[in-house]
């Protein structure tokens, strides 16, 4: 057993990382014998000239996050300007974007209401929003349809990574960098996961912000059967323990699985009827996220920005081996025909595969505890823990073919600020956290799991890359780990696609 070294609200504290919930550190100080304290009744216990003032008020209050205010001039005012979104999700359009345009007493829809009244008499716009049941193979084609035909109904386009990504190429998107009143360094920028999307240092065509609420929902998590880890391995709060402690690795949880699983049905085969490590329906997606958990530079860039393709490296080879152990080992079982959250919940698997932090919602019926975890590090050299978004996450891209350019820039800005100071901590804090979470703990796992949210180029562009970005898919699923001939197989194509694509931005 993984011994608590150290008080687990202590270190919990210090990952708290969300503004709003965030606390000063104190030093340790040593033992020192107690002094009475007690003072008869009436005694004035304060020596003369003694200052009271106490630490915690002349230490510097953090700023906390519903106090800080965007920098757009106060005397903006677009007279009525209608600015309209196209979202390429009906349930991201009543959820995050428009809600039910009304008080419902839900605490995310409420927030959403409220966050559009306010930017609205801020900036002084009417603000509306279509939204379309799509795919991410339908959104593309019907944004490059709307603005080739010069159609400015739309300012800004909000569909899925996978979709909008294939667009960037076709110059189909402003760069925001040319837009008025965008700040990026405000807190409500995700920059680093811009900066991966980014084609050169001059250039961001695909946004994301605190408005895209719906992306924290589909931040890849690693959901845990609290109950059936007592029963087998003992208290879960070790795991949490081991977790924060950076030493939640492949080989660690590859254990954990093993050790969780029985052959209930003495068939000798593993199936779903059996006690498992790890459900998932196929390995395809689930692959995904341990793929880019593990931190292997497949990618650098250039002193320009640009990325170059680094996809044969030892880390990356080493990875298909592992993740060849990892998924073929007799606990798991992939042929879960779409239920594996319905077996998961039945209580006889240890780990959820293809888990979104979404999921914690989906699983509110459940009568086990589970817990939330991030993917495991590769190994415990790997400095930190990294969360894929899953290629699903809304993003935000602003037409070529709109006519309002001249607000866009701070109608998002007003509304990524507003969205950080009141739909965020609605979803995050109150829903998601308060609402779901089984316990404190998985609650600010839910922390480190937003804060260290990532993607990588070639899983964002993966069908511009030669399909690059899922390469181990096909591999793990066969158990066929040849990582290095299979990248030799596709990667002449995709270096060909991603000079054509660099060229258009540089204009050869």
């Amino acid at each position: 057993m993984i011994t608590v070294k150290r008080t687990l609200a202590a270190l919990l504290a210090s990952l708290m990382l969300v503004p709003a919930m965030a606390a000063c550190n104190t030093e340790d100080t040593p033992d020192t014998p107690a002094k009475d304290t007690t003072a008869a009744v009436g005694e004035d216990t304060t020596a003369a000239g003694e200052d009271t003032t106490t630490a915690a008020e002349t230490e510097p209050r953090e700023t906390e996050r519903h106090e800080i205010k965007d920098d757009l001039p106060k005397d903006l005012n677009f007279g009525g300007k209608i600015f309209t979104a196209y979202v390429g999700r009906v349930a991201a359009k009543d959820q995050f974007v428009l809600g039910s345009e009304e008080f419902e007493g839900d605490v995310v829809n409420d927030a959403v209401y409220e966050r559009n009244a306010n930017v609205q008499e801020q900036l002084k716009f009417t603000l509306k929003a279509d939204g379309y049941d799509m795919s991410w193979n339908t959104i593309g084609p019907a944004v490059s349809t709307l603005i080739l035909a010069g159609d400015s109904t739309y300012d800004i386009f909000m569909g899925q990574q996978y979709g909008m990504t294939a667009l960037v190429g076709q110059k189909m998107f402003v760069n925001a960098y040319e837009l008025e009143h965008i700040n990026f360094e405000q807190p409500w920028w995700m920059n680093s996961y811009m900066d991966a999307l980014s084609l050169g240092n001059k250039y961001r065509f695909l946004l994301i912000s605190d408005f895209n609420t719906q992306a924290i929902s589909n931040i890849r998590a690693n959901l845990f059967n609290k109950s059936l880890y007592e029963k087998i391995f003992g208290n879960p709060d070790e795991l949490y323990q081991l977790t924060l402690d950076g030493k939640f690795t492949l080989d660690y949880m590859s254990q954990l699985m093993a050790g969780a699983y029985a052959d209930l049905n003495g068939d000798g085969v593993t199936d779903i009827d059996d006690q498992l490590g790890l459900i998932t329906n196929g390995l395809y997606a689930s692959v995904d996220s341990f793929v880019y958990a593990a931190d292997v530079p497949f990618t650098s860039r250039d002193e320009e920005g640009f990325v170059q393709l680094t996809m044969i490296n030892d880390r990356a080879i080493a990875l298909a081996e592992k993740l060849c152990a990892f998924f073929q080992q007799r606990a798991v079982s992939t042929r879960s025909s779409g239920l594996q959250n319905d077996i998961f919940a039945k209580g006889n698997t240890l780990f959820l595969g293809n888990g979104m932090l979404v999921q914690a919602s989906e699983l509110r019926d459940m009568e086990d505890d589970f817990g939330i975890l991030p993917h495991p590090k590769m190994d415990e050299t790997q400095e930190e823990y990294r969360s894929l978004v899953h290629d699903q996450a809304q993003l935000t891209g602003v037409s070529m073919a709109s006519k309002n350019l001249d607000m866009v820039g701070a109608v998002l800005e007003a509304l990524s600020a507003e969205s950080y100071r009141r739909v965020t901590p609605a979803y995050y804090e109150t829903a998601l956290k308060m609402k779901y979470s089984r316990d404190s703990i998985s609650s600010q796992m839910i922390d480190l799991i937003k804060n260290t949210m990532t993607t990588e180029f070639i899983f964002a562009y993966n069908s511009s890359m030669n399909n690059l970005g899922q390469i181990y898919r096909t591999m793990i699923t066969n158990n066929l780990p040849n990582y290095v001939s299979n990248v030799e197989a596709r990667i002449g194509a995709a270096e060909t696609n991603l000079a054509d694509l660099i060229k258009v931005f540089k204009g050869e």
